[in-house]
């Protein structure tokens, strides 16, 4: 599975939220803060340390700008070899956009053949600036339970 992700693994930074939000939330309260300066490979094994992996829903689609109210013809990614090849069981959609496009082009081919559980969790892209870091981190913490 690991060879997967390594061949197929892309780094989206949105910033700094992201990774801290998913760091900290991961993390025992006793750990120490997150390191927010961390290389793409060093973000890579973190993911791949805690069993998470992260992953677009779309493989395409037409966007205007990083409007999400304008995406016209989304192709949704073939999860299947994916699936079929791990225990993924939980399916974690940051922001409302994320996951009604899992629940549309998504959820009636991959959720009960797979038993997967959907998740939404607050956007941690720099737009939604009304979730203050520590909003996210209250959220996100899902991930660790």
């Amino acid at each position: 599975m690991e060879e997967i992700f390594s061949e197929k693994f892309e780094y989206k930074n949105n910033g700094i939220k992201a990774d801290i939000a998913i760091k900290t939330a991961t993390q025992q309260k006793s750990a120490a803060a997150p390191d927010i300066s961390a290389t793409i490979d060093e973000r890579h094994a973190f993911l791949l340390r805690h069993h998470l992996a992260m992953w677009d829903v779309l493989a395409s689609c037409e966007i205007t700008g990083a409007a999400d109210s304008s995406i016209k013809n989304a192709i949704p990614n073939d999860f299947t070899e994916i699936f079929e090849n791990s225990q993924i069981h939980h399916i974690i959609c940051t922001g409302k956009t994320a996951y009604n496009l899992w629940k549309k082009n998504c959820a009636a081919i991959y959720e009960a053949r797979f038993n997967l559980t959907i998740h939404c969790l607050p956007s941690t892209s720099p737009a939604n600036a009304q979730w203050t870091l520590e909003m996210l981190i209250s959220k996100y913490v899902l991930i660790r339970n």
